[in-house]
């Protein structure tokens, strides 16, 4: 029999179980969601097709910028309505060169003071609104990515129906190439495809993801880019719905792009995501929170409490240390507490991967997760630490840790 004593733990441990379990009721709510079917979307009658700027921020990525100018080439979208420019920010190998020859308009940029993809967007942004009067809206892709043939037609009907932002779909494209790799594929699918299709079809605001998103004119003539932390993307969505912007998902549209083929390979790409989740966190709440009652908005409140929720690793890590905790005091409600818990958040990790057709590589990758969990504790740690990083710095990319290990 349990000592009186045991009583607070008791309540305590059934208190953060009740907490985790809110965040896999959010999480299983867009997973539903996520599944439902799309609404019909029709063409918007009396309307033009938009003229595009596509922006391809490039860092020293000679190896790969071609391919990625030819998948936007490729487009199903009149050619004479969109126009590749690709932005070489303080380069030092032949990407402006290689752009050039691919086709498209290179704009070099050289700041060292102002280094990252956040000041490159700015500037291109700004000269692009001056200098290309009858440009309606301008895309963005990066320079490791690959788009979809529809990607621009997706961005347009989305645009001219009324959404100010569109993001596409974000995938990793080589699950095959290790285990790291598929674990990647696995993360992106749950946080890049089922999380914003769910906020999507809820009515929330979908996100931005960095590369396959949109702006139109008008947008960025209000609100312009003015983010520069580490975590752009996520800094400048914020922004937008603290303004009273929501972005819209196009889900059939998609880009593709490579993640590092190593654990070690991806922890500086992490430190950087998980970084600009806490400052989120932090910088953005609780502005959000006031906006939200203020305005009594549920896109504001969405946004300021979507930074709560861990990523997976740590949720599971939660998960275990509490059931663990629960067998301990020996609480039968505690350990059935727990053990349901598991249970959902294996459903939405299972379902996730079901909904969006991942491969088998991506469901066996999955034995890497206690591997996983314990480097993001250790990331975690030296964030807390004030040990995070302070500015952008470029990942490595698939090919070129190959071309390393083909070398050595």
């Amino acid at each position: 029999m349990r000592s009186k004593a045991a009583r607070p733990a008791t309540l305590l441990l059934i208190g953060l179980e009740g907490a985790l379990g809110l965040v896999n009721c959010y999480l299983l709510g867009l997973l539903a969601a996520a599944g439902c079917p799309e609404e019909e979307r029709s063409e918007p009658a009396g309307t033009a097709r938009l003229r595009f700027v596509v922006v391809v921020p490039a860092h020293d990525e000679e190896a790969g910028i071609a391919a990625t100018l030819a998948s936007l080439q490729a487009q199903d979208y009149p050619a004479d309505r969109f126009e590749l420019l690709v932005v070489a920010d303080n380069c030092g190998d032949r990407t402006a060169a290689v752009a050039r020859a691919a086709g498209a308009t290179v704009w070099e940029r050289a700041d060292r003071s102002r280094r990252g993809k956040g000041h490159a967007l700015a500037w291109a942004f700004e000269r692009v609104l001056r200098e290309r009067p009858a440009v309606d809206a301008i895309a963005v892709v990066d320079a490791d990515c690959e788009a979809s043939a529809d990607l621009l037609s997706a961005m347009d009907l989305a645009l001219r129906r009324g959404a100010p932002a569109v993001q596409v779909d974000y995938v990793v494209s080589n699950p095959s190439d290790s285990s790291a790799s598929a674990l990647r594929y696995a993360a992106f699918a749950l946080i890049n495809t089922v999380r914003p299709r769910g906020k999507s079809r809820l009515g929330l605001s979908a996100g931005l993801l960095g590369t396959g998103m949109a702006f139109t004119r008008s947008l960025l003539e209000r609100q312009p880019w003015t983010a520069f932390s580490i975590a752009e993307d996520r800094e400048y969505h914020l922004r937008l719905v603290m303004a009273g912007e929501r972005v819209t998902l196009a889900r059939e549209a998609s880009v593709r792009g490579p993640m590092p083929t190593s654990l070690a390979g991806a922890s500086q790409q992490q430190l950087r995501w998980e970084g600009g989740a806490l400052a989120a966190l932090r910088d953005w709440t609780p502005k959000l929170l006031g906006a939200a009652v203020r305005e009594r908005d549920q896109v504001r409140l969405h946004a300021a409490l979507e930074p709560l929720a861990p990523p997976q690793s740590l949720l599971a890590v939660g998960h275990l240390t509490l059931a663990a905790g629960a067998v301990g005091l020996r609480s039968r409600g505690a350990v059935g507490l727990g053990a349901i818990n598991l249970a959902g958040q294996l459903s939405f990790v299972l379902g996730g991967l079901r909904l969006t057709g991942a491969p088998a590589d991506a469901y066996r990758a999955l034995a890497l997760a206690p591997i996983l969990m314990v480097q993001k504790l250790a990331l975690y740690a030296r964030l807390l630490a004030g040990r995070g990083p302070r500015e952008w710095v470029r990942t490595e990319r698939a090919q070129a840790q190959d071309a390393l290990s083909t070398s050595a």
